[in-house]
């Protein structure tokens, strides 16, 4: 019984520790109730280990991403159901190798690391609930991310719940060593996070872009109904004319306009005529773009498109390539059409193999490579390292998160994405359509956000910005991505070994 109720409580914990709520101080002891359990109920058997965990699994993700029922329940369902499966699996051989003498604190964490790594790449990756997303606002305690990613952040915290754990169940010396190298790591992280912020505060910006953001709060099903495209349209541009004086840049979230967009006799193209002769200011803006490929038929995209005063047609534009399964995709669709029952969408989008680079001049020359991001690309720290490397120096994500209305989930998808900023030490724009409209810093803070009444999700407004560009610098994570954290790992697995006891036994 112990387990089952130690694991409701870190199930707790953890939904806690994460947006909206937001209590981040529960993050690194969140797992702590159920690792103790572990340790302490050595009498217990492989059967509990698994359900208890899977207890835990199921109830943190349930809590976590209910939000996703809007737009699918049984969808949020099997997804918390498979990832929960997935946790306990991994649970599972953390306590194997405990079982074997590994050090018990080092063999939760690692495993802990190994899950989440597992759930961000297996199939589409889904890397969602991050434990160091927990510590989103704490910019001290983040900027390993420029070394290691996220998932170190994550892997510090397992490893200071287990620690806690471990010393609270064995009282003894050796247990207390783990705790000792926590807060060894810990430290260590702070002091590398003091000089980035002092190295990163004192450079000045080698040129500086003047932006605008336009939030309208629109509902997410208008984008489906052609009877509202003109007035929408005219929405945006009420919205626009207030603040292009001001701005060097004008930026819509994603399918911001409505309409399909082609380069072959495109009726809609009076749309993005119409702001040319009303907005003599350059926008970047999400929309559905169509094209014929060789064979005749007509492939749609989800473009970020950079539309300015010489052209009729976009300049420069981005296909999105990490598409959402059953919200733009429908897998196998030639093959089991039925699967198209499961979606709202009426034909499935095209992943797109463009760059991820726009080139914006200005009137004085100056040209501004901004690497766009759309919808949840964002969270995936792959787009981000491969826009970084095509040479962006400003990242910019486009996205409409009206579909989950003022839940945890345009919070989580915010916290997510400033994780790419200090990955690459680029400054983020982020434009929402019902929210989260920022700019985040390279230390991932919030630079600017728009917000009414303390509010920033279903909220309208324009958010007037100025992102800055520094000189030029690759960060080892940008370059070689999650190599180092494998290293780390594998030095853990190492230091693990050095800890064995043969005595330790958790379970028949």
């Amino acid at each position: 019984m112990i387990l089952f109720v130690s694991s409701l409580i870190s199930a707790v914990l953890l939904t806690l520790s994460f947006p909206k709520f937001g209590f981040a101080f529960l993050a690194p002891v969140a797992l702590a109730p159920y690792f103790c359990a572990l340790l302490i109920r050595k009498e217990g058997t492989w059967k509990g280990v698994f359900f208890s965990a899977y207890l835990l699994g199921l109830i943190w993700h349930v809590a976590s991403i209910w939000w996703l029922s809007f737009v699918s329940c049984a969808g949020m369902l099997a997804l918390s159901a498979f990832l929960a499966l997935l946790f306990a699996a991994f649970i599972l051989l953390a306590v194997f190798f405990a079982k074997k003498g590994f050090c018990p604190a080092l063999s939760f964490a690692l495993f802990i690391l190994f899950y989440e790594l597992t759930v961000s790449y297996l199939f589409t990756g889904f890397p969602w609930l991050l434990l160091g997303m927990a510590l989103h606002k704490n910019p001290l305690l983040i900027q390993t991310a420029d070394i290691f990613g996220m998932h170190f952040i994550s892997f510090l915290l397992a490893f200071t719940s287990a620690s806690i754990a471990s010393a609270a169940s064995e009282r003894n010396v050796k247990s207390f060593l783990p705790l000792a190298a926590v807060i060894l790591l810990w430290t260590l992280s702070a002091c590398y996070g003091l000089y980035r912020m002092k190295e990163l505060g004192s450079e000045e910006p080698v040129r500086s872009l003047k932006v605008s953001m336009i939030q309208l709060n629109l509902p997410p099903e208008l984008k489906h109904d052609e009877s509202k495209d003109e007035e929408t349209l005219d929405d945006y541009l009420k919205a626009t004319e207030k603040t292009a004086p001001e701005s060097e840049l004008v930026i819509w979230p994603e399918t911001g306009v409505p309409g399909i967009y082609n380069d072959y006799g495109n009726p809609a193209l009076k749309v993005l005529q119409r702001f040319r002769t009303k907005v003599k200011v350059p926008l970047l803006c999400g929309l559905t773009w169509a094209e014929k490929d060789q064979s005749g038929e007509i492939r749609f995209f989800n473009s970020a498109s950079l539309l300015d005063n010489s052209a009729m047609l976009p300049r420069e534009r981005y296909y999105k390539k990490h598409l959402v399964i059953f919200g733009e995709y429908v897998p196998l669709e030639r093959y089991l059409p039925f699967l198209k029952l499961l979606t709202p969408i009426p034909s499935s989008y095209t992943p797109g193999v463009l760059s991820h680079v726009l080139d914006l001049k200005r009137e004085d020359g100056a040209v501004f490579k901004l690497g766009a991001l759309i919808c949840f690309e964002d969270v995936f720290p792959e787009s981000a390292r491969e826009a970084v490397r095509e040479g962006a120096e400003i990242l910019v994500n486009l996205t409409n998160d009206g579909w989950f209305f003022d839940s945890p989930g345009p919070y989580q998808h915010a916290a997510l994405s400033g994780f790419r900023a200090v990955e690459t030490r680029r400054e983020l724009l982020r434009s929402s359509n019902t929210g989260i409209t920022v700019l985040i810093d390279r230390l991932g803070r919030e630079k600017a956000l728009l917000s009414s009444e303390g509010k920033s999700v279903m909220v309208s407004g324009e958010l007037i910005c100025r992102a800055d560009v520094f000189s030029p610098r690759e960060t080892i994570y940008a370059k070689y991505g999650d190599l180092g954290l494998f290293v780390t790992a594998f030095l853990t697995f190492l230091i693990g070994a050095l800890f064995r006891n043969q005595k330790n036994v958790m379970v028949k």
